[in-house]
């Protein structure tokens, strides 16, 4: 869902290693590499990404990975779409967004009426961005008020803590006490009820639920060519390092089953891109027809 404005470089801490002061930063640095928990960490980087939507919210997308006969389905709303409609702006292609939060709805509702009234807005959750989509691009996107999770069950999502942050979690915020109940179901289920064989692109911003959607994907295997995770948990809990042995696991399990960990910035927002489809980008292949 949605995030403040960030700076990775900065939340990275300084990456210098020269002269006595950067001996400390070079040890924890050798210590994460060894562990597994660096950024970086089996990370196998892939040539010719761009970046798509604006800095706080976009994502490095594989430049030939879409076009108009590709489904993408962006987990996670918020306030802040733009890179949802980006997608379909810049490629063409479809795009379900799903959210089952109030939040999330009243945005899209709010971007389908600006757009087909002709008239300006701009994101504010982070820098200034404005939605650019056409009215005929805007028809590209559907709109799913069901969340991610295991299986289909009704869960409660939990108001954040943090004044002024719109988004719910099933898996954190318990201690605000505040929560919603809202509808939920497995990857797998929503693609056949939507009749989608496959997903060209998956996004999850949904504050902590990424690990049980990713084990499900595991299990699963369904026909998903790439997918970009934010681990929200690097932004929220503080006093342990528990959560990034999480993302090093999940971030593994993947790889495991068969998708590459083609791209991550410091702050843990990552590419995955299945092996097949890696080879063919790699190779700078077109699409099959």
């Amino acid at each position: 869902m949605s995030t403040p404005a960030r700076d990775d470089a900065a939340v990275a801490g300084p990456a210098t290693t020269q002269g006595p002061g950067g001996l400390v930063p070079a040890l924890k640095a050798g210590v994460r590499r060894v562990l597994g928990i660096d950024p970086q960490s089996d990370v196998t980087p892939l040539a010719r990404l761009r970046w798509i939507g604006s800095q706080t919210h976009g994502y490095m997308v594989p430049e030939s990975l879409l076009d108009a006969r590709s489904t993408c389905y962006c987990v996670g709303a918020g306030e802040d779409i733009t890179f949802d409609t980006e997608l379909a702006e810049t490629f063409g292609c479809r795009v379900r967004i799903l959210d089952p939060t109030p939040v999330g709805t009243r945005h899209y509702a709010l971007v389908r009426e600006k757009v087909l009234a002709g008239e300006p807005l701009w994101s504010q959750n982070g820098e200034p961005f404005r939605y650019r989509i056409s009215p005929e691009r805007l028809a590209l996107l559907k709109y799913l008020e069901v969340g991610v999770w295991d299986t289909a069950t009704t869960l409660r999502f939990y108001e954040p803590t943090k004044e002024n942050y719109p988004s719910y979690s099933v898996a954190m915020f318990q201690e605000s006490g505040r929560y919603i109940e809202a509808p939920v179901d497995r990857l797998s289920a929503i693609m056949r009820r939507e009749g989608d064989a496959s997903i060209d692109l998956l996004k999850l911003e949904i504050e902590g639920a990424e690990y049980k959607v990713l084990e499900t994907i595991v299990a699963d295997r369904p026909d998903i060519k790439a997918i970009l995770v934010e681990f929200d948990e690097v932004w929220h809990v503080k006093g342990t390092r528990a959560h990034f042995f999480r993302i090093r696991d999940a971030s593994r399990a993947l790889i495991r089953a068969g998708w590459r960990l083609a791209h991550s910035t410091p702050m843990f927002k990552r590419l995955f891109v299945r092996e097949d489809e890696f080879a063919r980008l790699s190779a700078g292949r077109p699409r099959p027809a």
